[in-house]
């Protein structure tokens, strides 16, 4: 993993991370999962970088992995008071190397505890469609505080991770609006 860098994305990456989400998302889409990721067109993604932070992890010739970090002022409805992290997708030329386990852990450290000091961080993913997905997150940390029936047949779960526990508060954290 020589010659990495994370950034702060710039509306400039727009079809760089459009290509990315369509390729990382593609066996999404083949399970019937309906995110706005993996349904992403161009103006979302350029609509998601003007609203909330995405990070890019690069090597010196391409984006490898993204992730976004929505705040709770981005929407009418917010799954929770902490920040909520999304549109996380690596290419999958690099898979199983690492490189979303270092955005992840570079965006739940350093920025959102250490920058930020948020004391927790929340996720949305599937519980049937793709429950492998599930067990990565409990691996890392990430605790179900929230279910839910989808029309689809597919079952939600909302994690959170408490990065600072002696300011984690029950109350910040809420109920998702569903």
């Amino acid at each position: 993993m020589s010659n990495i860098n994370i950034r702060v994305a710039h509306e400039q990456d727009a079809e760089e991370l459009h290509s990315i989400m369509q390729i990382a998302f593609t066996p999404l889409r083949e399970l019937g999962i309906d995110w706005p990721s993996v349904h992403a067109d161009l103006e979302m993604v350029k609509d998601n970088l003007r609203q909330n932070t995405t990070f890019v992890l690069e090597n010196e010739k391409e984006i490898i992995s993204t992730i976004t970090v929505c705040y709770s002022w981005s929407s009418v409805k917010p799954i929770s008071g902490y920040p909520f992290v999304w549109w996380f997708a690596t290419r999958p030329t690099y898979d199983g190397q690492g490189y979303g386990s270092q955005l992840l852990k570079y965006v739940e450290e350093t920025f959102l505890r250490d920058t930020l000091k948020a004391a927790a961080v929340t996720l949305g993913t599937s519980a049937r469609l793709h429950p492998w997905l599930l067990n990565i997150y409990e691996k890392r940390g990430y605790e179900i505080y929230a279910k839910h029936e989808n029309d689809d047949g597919d079952l939600g779960v909302i994690m959170r991770k408490i990065l600072i526990p002696e300011q984690f508060n029950d109350a910040i954290l809420g109920r998702p609006p569903f």
